[in-house]
């Protein structure tokens, strides 16, 4: 979940006024508060450790593995999907590109 408050409450008081400044400090703080897809490589890596603790002496390495793959993976979603509203400056992502026939 993020946190738009701020992107809502200006959208609301009469469209998109965001200036570059701000727009790139709201895509920080979107992107940064991405965290789904770490916490479930972090716990996918765990219950890896767990289950091979059987054969093997269990380690950190699959748990930091999984944590490390998942902080990719939330930057990516965050950036393309969850915050590509302030990425492409309040433009809808379908249809935006395609529309501008030549």
């Amino acid at each position: 979940m993020t946190n738009n408050s701020s992107i809502d409450n200006q959208q609301q008081k009469g469209g998109n006024q965001l200036t570059p400044e701000q727009r790139k400090e709201e895509l920080t703080k979107c992107i940064l508060s991405q965290y789904r897809i770490c916490a479930a490589g972090t716990i996918g890596g765990a219950g890896f450790s767990v289950l091979r603790s059987q054969s093997v002496r269990p380690t950190a390495w699959p748990m930091l593995g999984g944590a490390f793959v998942g902080t990719l993976g939330d930057f990516v979603y965050g950036y393309f999907v969850e915050c590509a509203s302030l990425r492409t400056g309040g433009d809808s992502l379908v249809g935006s590109n395609n529309d501008k026939k030549s």
